[in-house]
């Protein structure tokens, strides 16, 4: 019982994590609306369109799509060919589903190991975009490995789930477990 207690803290945990870092995606976005539109406002309206909006939109771009990505992989909400698992047992899309968690924690473990020390030496050099203001790169490339953490854990946290749904699927597909 204690197990499965600090299971569902960690998990409530994890989705107030994945909530937040939500958040502030969609602050992002709102953000990046909101300068584009002052863009094309200043540009069309008053012929003085709006200093470096790309490049920071870039930027943005960034922050928008690795602060999302576990709350996509929360909500089930990537993209799925279903019409072939559909005709599978519900033990074995189970398996596949913990087959492809285990990959994708793999892929972004490797993604959030590499992009911490490409941004770690990044912020170490000074590196920046050149432009009207010199943009430093580091704070867009360390949301590469914070997103994918976040991601790794949610992952794992699909693992635990779906192994411990597979245990109940065996459970009641033994013989005898028809009541």
């Amino acid at each position: 019982m204690g197990a499965m207690r600090a299971l569902s803290w960690c998990n409530r945990g994890l989705g107030w994590l994945v909530a937040a870092a939500n958040g502030l995606s969609a602050a992002f976005v709102l953000v990046l609306m909101v300068l584009v539109m002052a863009d094309i406002i200043g540009r069309y309206l008053f012929n003085s369109p709006v200093p470096m909006t790309y490049e920071v939109g870039s930027f943005m771009m960034v922050f928008i799509v690795f602060l999302g990505l576990a709350y996509t992989q929360r909500m089930g909400a990537h993209i799925r060919v279903e019409f072939l698992t559909l005709h599978l047992s519900a033990q074995t899309r189970a398996l596949l589903d913990i087959l492809a968690s285990v990959l994708g924690l793999g892929l972004y473990a490797v993604i959030t190991y590499e992009g911490f020390l490409w941004s770690w030496t990044s912020w170490e050099v000074g590196d920046y975009v050149a432009g009207l203001v010199n943009i430093p790169r580091y704070p867009s490339q360390f949301v590469v490995p914070f997103g994918a953490a976040i991601l790794c854990l949610q992952f794992l946290a699909d693992i635990v789930r779906r192994v411990s749904e597979l245990g109940s699927l065996r459970q009641d597909t033994a013989p005898g477990a028809a009541g």
